[in-house]
């Protein structure tokens, strides 16, 4: 199966982070009848500075996924936004080769990342952007609606919410997830960073969670001044089947703010997280086992079948995508093989997490409840 991986951008932060490059994503559509594709780099600058940790009139690298080697996408257009953040747009438009039938992941990766509180070393690691999606299908992939620039600077000790509804216009299925920053080499697939933690494991106080159907991001609450990184993923659906994810990465700023009306902060919960999967399938393989979650959407049950290669126990938790537990199973048999349904036809449509233990680690799917 073939690969490239569209792009996602980075949300630095505001211009007082003192840092050049705010964020950003990537458009991607179809633009004949052969597998001639548009890419459309939408980055967000900090002008205000007068050192340059970027130069927007250069162009920016980009991996096309297919072995053809990184493309330079020349700046198409130059916006100037609020607080001095500049919208510049790359576009470029590719062929490849086949019969159409394949998966591609574009990727870039941009240096000057932030220092970041949530990731150690964060200035020497660039920022990795990336997207999936199949060309069987003529499609747009979905738009971000991003938050105003001036939220991304929130109080400490009050709760925080970027809403980041990915918006499809050929009418499609979107869900939203939380991911771990990745990194990544062109042609290559991305990988977690491993020092990096989600937002409210540094104190190890209230939630960090997002919400599937709308995408709202709500961190309840910040309990430490510092710069945090997220990422979230915008997955398409048509017709049962899951044909384009695309990463959101953002940085947002906690500042110690005298005023306002701190609320209680609520019992530390550890993030929910799925993994990005690349080939579109609702399928994750670790080392010595796999889990496979199937059908999604699905009118009724959820079936998932677990395998390892030495005998194991393992738990089953169905949780909304607020993260409340609507379901829990447990096999407590020692078997290298698990099947086990879980859900109903009673389920309120939408989008709800698979929660699986097993080996001491802990996976997440993502389904859909039509």
């Amino acid at each position: 199966m073939k690969k490239i991986t569209t792009l996602l951008l980075v949300l630095s932060t505001l211009p007082v982070f003192g840092t050049h490059l705010i964020g950003g994503y990537i458009q991607v559509r179809r633009v004949s009848a052969s597998l001639t594709f548009e890419f459309s780099v939408q980055v967000y600058m900090d002008e205000v500075y007068g050192r340059t940790a970027v130069d927007q009139s250069n162009p920016i690298s980009f991996c096309t996924g297919d072995g053809s080697g990184d493309l330079e996408i020349p700046r198409y257009s130059r916006t100037l936004l609020e607080n001095g953040i500049s919208l510049n747009v790359y576009k470029v438009t590719h062929t490849y080769s086949g019969t159409g039938s394949g998966t591609y992941t574009v990727s870039t990766q941009l240096r000057n990342r932030s220092e970041l509180s949530n990731l150690p070393n964060a200035l020497t690691v660039p920022l990795y952007l990336e997207t999936t999606f199949s060309a069987a299908v003529v499609n747009t992939l979905p738009v971000f609606q991003g938050p105003a620039l001036s939220s991304l600077t929130v109080p400490v000790n009050q709760k925080a919410m970027y809403n980041f509804q990915g918006k499809d216009a050929d009418g499609d299925s979107v869900a939203h997830y939380l991911v771990r920053v990745r990194n990544g080499d062109c042609g290559k697939s991305s990988q977690a960073l491993s020092d990096y933690s989600f937002p409210n494991d540094i104190t190890r106080k209230g939630t960090f969670k997002v919400d599937g159907k709308t995408g709202q991001v709500t961190w309840d609450a910040p309990t430490q001044v510092g710069t945090y990184d997220f990422a979230i993923v915008a997955e398409e659906w048509r017709n049962g089947q899951r044909i384009s994810t695309t990463l959101f990465d953002l940085v947002t700023r906690v500042i110690d703010q005298t005023g306002g009306n701190p609320g209680t902060i609520p019992p530390y919960e550890p993030a929910l997280e799925r993994g990005l999967l690349t080939a579109l399938e609702d399928r994750i393989d670790d080392r010595d086992l796999s889990i496979a979650v199937y059908p999604s959407p699905s009118q009724n049950r959820f079936q998932i079948v677990l395998k390892s290669h030495k005998p194991t126990t393992a738990s089953f938790q169905l949780l909304d995508s607020q993260g409340r537990i609507i379901q829990e199973i447990a096999e407590n048999k020692t078997v290298l093989e698990h099947q086990q349904a879980i859900g109903n036809e009673q389920l309120a449509p939408g989008l709800y997490l698979i929660r699986t233990s097993a080996r001491g680690r802990i996976y997440t799917n993502a389904v859909i409840k039509q």
